[in-house]
C-alpha cells in the first residue's frame, strides 16, 4: 500500500511539474506572438523586453526568491 501511495505521489508531482513548464512555455510563445503584431521599431523593443530565460532558469530564480521571502518573514516575526 505504501509503495502504491508513493507512486501516486510521484506521478502527481511529475505531472504538476510538466504542466507548469508547459504553461510557462505557452506564455512565452504568446508574448512573442503579440510582439509580431507590432511595427519594426516597436517589435524590436517588445522582443528585447521579453524574458528569454529557460523554464529551468525561471524556476530556480523563483525558488530563490520564495526562499528569501520566507526568511525575511521569519526575521520580521
Amino acid at each position: 500500500m505504501k509503495v502504491y501511495l508513493f507512486c501516486i505521489t510521484l506521478l502527481v508531482f511529475f505531472l504538476s511539474s510538466c504542466a507548469q513548464e508547459g504553461f510557462y512555455n505557452s506564455q512565452q510563445k504568446n508574448l512573442k506572438q503579440e510582439c509580431e503584431k507590432l511595427s519594426s521599431p516597436q517589435y524590436e523593443q517588445c522582443l528585447s523586453d521579453l524574458d528569454d530565460r529557460s523554464y529551468e532558469e525561471y524556476r530556480r530564480e523563483r525558488e530563490r526568491l520564495l526562499e528569501e521571502k520566507v526568511l525575511e518573514e521569519k526575521l520580521l516575526r
